[in-house]
């Protein structure tokens, strides 16, 4: 059972910053989703630092610039929890990382951080550019016309399944995609009032998210089944089901393991499928980005596959990735709720309000990004030829697609390992064209996908 934190209504006599009036989320509130990308660039254009409004009968603060958010964040963070979303998103993973709070995060930090140090990583990179080379030899043939965001989704689910779970989970990608879909339009009712009373009703939106959550539980019970029965395979769930926290000894139960393996399915290849159809969206759209790309790739590979020790021979190859999820962050905004009165920017903010963050927004923000709307991967590219994700000279808080302080994502090198690597195992030789020929519009769910998938036409370069 998913465990809950009773907090402290907001205070409602305090003195508060301007912001929105609330009936700016009404249209949120009619259509049963999150305010969309547009609301939180209009909430900083008007309120440059920190706004406050009512949002779903909660007191809610915008931050909108870097200083604000590294208060918050980084400075106070320990008087921070996961937001409404995440909190509701217990109902799929549970008390995995994502989600949970406290000691038990803490402890189930230690457990699962091994499974990410760099002699691993360098393991499933190899894993990572074999699998993508399968992939690409099974289905990108010349001509081809296929949504790159199932394609890249299933391409994703592949490498999680063999890297970390030593399976192979292609023949579930089709279910499992589905099934995600499904999960996020369901997510976007669980941060709305009422949405547990909601849960109780026979709703058919409620029966087809259920059912979804029912049908990936299957999967991830199956791969626990499946690593009892074989014992130690020397991959990541097996180190789940055998780790011992130094502390006291104990190990995680069946639960605790399904909570962390939905967790690391998910997370590990959602956002990253986002972010590469994002990226070759992006590349079909701007010529020179592509040219520079591919003129790395010919000079550094010369058509051979990538390895791990390639990563630092590729720049361009990264400051590409970097500047697609600058511009399309897979996770597009970072909610939190205060446990303890904060003071930002000289306003206090009482103890069980919601904070948001939108990387959307900060990513985008003029004020630090020169050409903030031009996709120019050249930027992350310092005076030494090298990727620097300091290079553009933008505040550390203006720059945060895996989060900010304690809980950034335990995932993040074998992210950037991932999305590096299969994008340069796939473009050194192909240069997808975009069926409409535009970048498709944005669909702000629980990660920021393109709206109406990403059709386009495979064309071999």
């Amino acid at each position: 059972m998913a465990m809950t934190t009773t907090l402290p209504r907001p205070a409602a006599r305090v003195s508060r910053p301007t912001g929105p009036p609330g009936i700016a989320t009404v249209a949120g509130l009619a259509s049963r989703r999150l305010p969309s990308t547009e609301v939180f660039t209009r909430v900083a254009q008007e309120y440059p630092r920190v706004a406050h409004t009512r949002m779903f009968g909660e007191h809610v603060y915008f931050l909108t610039h870097p200083d604000t958010v590294r208060e918050v964040y980084v400075t106070n963070g320990r008087f921070t929890i996961k937001g409404r979303a995440l909190q509701r998103s217990k109902v799929l993973l549970g008390e995995g990382l994502l989600t949970s709070e406290g000691e038990l995060w803490k402890r189930q930090r230690r457990l699962v951080q091994p499974a990410f140090h760099a002699a691993r990583i360098r393991t499933y990179a190899e894993q990572m550019v074999t699998t993508t080379l399968e992939h690409e030899r099974d289905v990108w043939h010349d001509g081809r016309e296929l949504d790159l965001v199932a394609d890249l989704s299933a391409l994703t689910l592949t490498v999680v399944g063999r890297t970390l779970f030593g399976a192979d989970l292609s023949g579930d990608a089709g279910d499992v995609g589905a099934a995600l879909t499904e999960i996020l339009t369901h997510f976007q009712r669980q941060v709305l009032p009422g949405a547990q009373l909601l849960e109780r009703l026979p709703l058919p939106g409620v029966r087809r998210g259920m059912a979804a959550i029912a049908q990936l539980d299957d999967v991830v019970q199956r791969l626990v089944d499946e690593h009892r029965a074989a014992g130690d395979t020397g991959d990541v769930l097996s180190m789940l089901l055998s780790a011992r926290d130094d502390a006291d000894g104990t190990g995680m139960d069946d639960r605790q393991v399904r909570d962390e393996v939905m967790t690391l399915v998910l997370a590990g290849h959602e956002t990253t499928a986002m972010a590469l159809s994002w990226t070759f969206a992006l590349l079909a759209t701007n010529p020179a980005a592509a040219v520079a790309l591919h003129a790395e790739l010919d000079d550094v590979l010369g058509g051979r596959a990538p390895t791990y020790d390639d990563l630092g021979r590729l720049p361009v190859t990264t400051a590409t990735f970097a500047e697609s999820m600058r511009l399309y962050p897979p996770a597009w905004t970072l909610g939190r709720r205060l446990t303890a009165d904060v003071v930002v920017d000289g306003w206090t903010l009482p103890a069980g309000s919601l904070v948001l963050a939108s990387q959307w927004v900060l990513h985008r923000d003029p004020r630090f990004w020169p050409d903030a709307e031009e996709y120019l991967p050249q930027r992350w590219i310092n005076g030494d030829g090298r990727f620097d994700e300091s290079a553009p000279g933008q505040p550390r808080t203006a720059w945060f697609p895996f989060g900010l302080g304690q809980r950034m994502c335990v995932g993040e090198p074998f992210a950037w390992a991932e999305g590096v690597l299969v994008l340069a195992t796939l473009a050194q030789h192909w240069a997808p064209e975009l069926t409409d020929g535009r970048v498709p519009d944005v669909d702000p769910a629980v990660t920021l996908r393109p709206k109406g998938g990403l059709p386009a036409v495979l064309r071999r370069r």
